[in-house]
């Protein structure tokens, strides 16, 4: 089997890429094409509007998060470990700012918002599930909100965070999810 991406999957990178690079606003069918080296109507033969390119965006990433929290969760079961500190190490990873999967959320917020409703329902049962599993329920929700946050100022290029020793926040976040299972 091949690693070469899909001609889905090029096009999706590509979008994420011009919201990064020009924000979200210039994400367009023919800006796409063009940084995906297809024409407009290869995009429009996967996608037939900016609508449905949008949604493809949300659904990649909510895919993609999910994949992450179970894998995360695989990885703590076969360690003997409760999952809910791999799982907020592994979603810090995408609070990165080089990570595109917030330009999803940063396209469709501003051009679709309703598109993030059923993300934000998928999302949300995870990260409930997961609190609900935790000796002190409340104290996971304050920790996957306080995620939420990280990731938000991150997408949003709060200057608060630019200013912040953010590793040192990622691991103190880490450390008192560990803490809760002692």
């Amino acid at each position: 089997m091949s690693d070469k991406p899909t001609t889905k999957d090029t096009i999706l990178d590509a979008a994420e890429t011009v919201v990064a690079r020009d924000g979200s606003r210039h994400m367009t069918i023919e800006a796409v094409a063009a940084e995906a080296n297809i024409s407009k109507g290869g995009v429009l033969y996967h996608y037939p509007n900016k609508m449905a390119l949008l949604q493809a965006m949300v659904t990649r990433m909510v895919t993609a998060v999910r994949d992450d929290i179970h894998r995360a969760e695989r990885e703590a079961e076969a360690a003997g470990e409760p999952a809910l500190p791999r799982v907020i190490s592994a979603l810090l990873l995408r609070a990165d700012p080089q990570e595109p999967i917030g330009n999803a959320v940063l396209a469709a917020a501003a051009e679709q918002p309703q598109l993030l409703d059923a993300a934000g329902d998928i999302l949300a049962e995870e990260f409930r599930r997961l609190s609900d599993m935790a000796p002190d329920p409340i104290l996971g929700q304050i920790i996957f909100l306080a995620l939420d946050g990280i990731k938000l100022s991150t997408i949003l290029g709060l200057s608060h965070i630019k200013h912040t020793n953010i590793q040192a926040v990622n691991e103190r976040l880490v450390s008192m999810t560990r803490e809760m299972f002692e």
